[in-house]
């Protein structure tokens, strides 16, 4: 009876601490899921002021390039499908800052679902919306420490390009 009720309790105190962490990428596309990946972190389980150093060790996209003060590395999400993964370095070469871009040669039909499911997201995580003056979503963090700034900059025809800005106040 007494390994019966202690291992109920076991139970329910597991079944609080597992709702009280709520997992924001639950129910999301595969894009959403691909970039942000894991809910450690601002994204991807990194956060401001991590090394260049442990994100090359440990990112699991492809690297693509750097320079003084970025690393891209290109997460694919299917065969036509990838985004650009930016970390902004400072001068002591750690993050500063994060950038997503996808650009696609995809139909508006995607590229809108792709948008809604973003602000789906970042609304979730963040609350509610507001937009700016270049007409960007912008989302701030709970601790009030850094912003979300998502803008689609497609110029038309069918190349589609959805930017996705993150970086502190």
């Amino acid at each position: 009876m007494k390994h019966t009720l202690l291992l109920l309790v076991s139970m329910f105190v597991i079944c609080i601490a597992n709702a009280q962490t709520k997992d924001y990428l639950q129910g999301h596309g595969k894009e959403v899921q691909a970039v942000i990946k894991n809910e450690k972190g601002v994204i991807r389980g990194y956060d401001f002021g991590v090394s260049a150093e442990t994100v090359r060790k440990t990112e699991d996209a492809q690297f693509v390039a750097d320079g003084k003060n970025f690393m891209i590395f290109k997460k694919e999400i299917d065969k036509n499908e990838y985004a650009e993964i930016i970390y902004y370095l400072d001068e002591q070469q750690k993050v500063k800052g994060f950038g997503i871009a996808f650009i696609e040669n995809i139909n508006l039909t995607f590229e809108e679902s792709l948008i809604d499911d973003f602000q789906k997201y970042f609304n979730e995580r963040y609350g509610k919306f507001v937009t700016n003056d270049k007409n960007d979503e912008l989302w701030t963090s709970k601790d009030g420490g850094y912003v979300v700034e998502m803008g689609d900059s497609s110029e038309g025809g069918d190349l589609m390009e959805i930017e996705i800005e993150i970086y502190k106040k």
